[in-house]
């Protein structure tokens, strides 16, 4: 190699401060990623549990209520109540995230 094209101790230098530099932001950002990915996971997780729980808890109310009043007027009572825990929390939600 001819001395013009070899690098000098400052470029050798410059170019291991980047290489750290950039490797140390990459293995950051890997981590930042995996983290989030298995925040993510666990969070769909559990909203399916819930949502399999409340499930399970609406169909066991309409069997209760059945023995008290018509099937029709128990799967009704118990929309009912779903819906409107459903609208207090998405406004709840929405307020929080304002403030």
């Amino acid at each position: 190699m001819p001395e013009k094209d070899k690098p000098t101790l400052v470029e050798r230098l410059v170019l291991l401060v980047l290489r750290q530099t950039v490797g140390g932001v990459v293995k950051g950002a890997e981590r930042f990623l995996k983290r989030m990915l298995r925040i993510v996971t666990m969070a769909l997780a559990g909203v399916t549990i819930a949502l399999l729980g409340v499930a399970f808890l609406a169909v066991g109310a309409v069997k209760w209520f059945s023995i008290l009043m018509p099937n029709w007027l128990a799967w009704a009572i118990v929309g009912i109540i779903l819906l409107l825990l459903g609208a207090i929390l998405a406004l709840a939600t929405v307020i929080g995230s304002r403030g």
